[in-house]
């Protein structure tokens, strides 16, 4: 056996056939090597693209979300402003002489009281965020810029809840100490269980007559609570107007900078400005 692979040995260093087969192996094992590399290269190249699709989608996505967001703003704001005043309206008029439970209602029936709460469309960032998807945007300018406006986004909405669940709480004890609310969000109407004769005889409205009494003062302080109330949420309405358009400028400009067609978003029928 030992003669046989010394006999072998000397055959292939006669006919130098051992170093054409170790070149031969040694080539093989280089192309398998190269292409290994080029197929990690291409799946490498596959998920990189795989992942910028991802990331366009989402900012596309947040952008639609903030420009139904920004027309919602204004939304609020337009709607706070007729709250105001027409709560400033009914302050003063609470000053005048109502001499039937009719006047009342004519007077006072048009008040909103208002507890709306902030409700945005942020269900693209839940999202993100729950997938742990945040860091999947590469501009990291609008990445922080993304996560500070969301983290202002949910200061304002928890004051929006505060101050709402305040004034229904004001709103209910005045309710419960008073029927002549009652009254005029009843009179009138077509199922009132209140009808005209009950109201004329009735004398509950009166001390909308006498500003020293407790329900007028109780009337007042609601009015001016729910008034104030709206002046805050416009407030908040407006800083989050401002900070959306900028936040989604800069989405916008992004994308065009990455040759992404941006069309006109559009905006959902509950979000249009009135």
């Amino acid at each position: 056996m030992i003669n046989f692979f010394r006999k072998t040995r000397k055959k292939l260093a006669d006919d130098n056939k051992f170093f054409k087969y170790s070149r031969y192996a040694i080539g093989e094992i280089v192309l398998v090597v190269i292409g290994i590399l080029i197929a990690l290269q291409i799946n490498n190249w596959n998920e990189d693209r795989k992942t910028t699709d991802t990331e366009i989608e989402y900012l596309m996505r947040l952008r639609s979300d903030l420009a139904n967001d920004t027309a919602y703003y204004h939304r609020r704001i337009k709607a706070a402003d007729k709250i105001i005043a027409d709560h400033k309206k009914a302050i003063i008029l609470s000053y005048n002489e109502f001499a039937s439970p009719q006047d009342f209602y004519e007077g006072f029936n048009n008040i909103v009281w208002s507890s709306e709460f902030l409700t945005i469309r942020d269900n693209t960032y839940a999202e993100m965020h729950n997938a742990g998807q945040i860091n999947i945007i590469k501009n990291e300018k609008i990445k922080t810029a993304i996560l500070e406006f969301y983290r202002q986004v949910d200061v304002a909405a928890k004051h929006f809840e505060e101050f709402n669940n305040t004034s229904i709480g004001f709103l209910s004890d005045f309710l419960i100490q008073s029927k002549a609310l009652k009254h005029f969000w009843s009179y009138g109407r077509e199922g009132s269980s209140w009808t005209t004769e009950m109201l004329d005889e009735s004398d509950d409205w009166q001390w909308i007559n006498d500003p020293k009494s407790e329900l007028f003062n109780s009337f007042q302080f609601t009015l001016e609570f729910y008034k104030n109330k709206q002046n805050y949420f416009k407030f908040y309405c407006k800083d989050l107007a401002n900070k959306s358009t900028v936040l989604l400028q800069e989405i916008e400009n992004e994308l065009r900078n990455r040759s992404v067609e941006v069309p006109s978003p559009t905006i959902e029928p509950i979000f249009v400005i009135d």
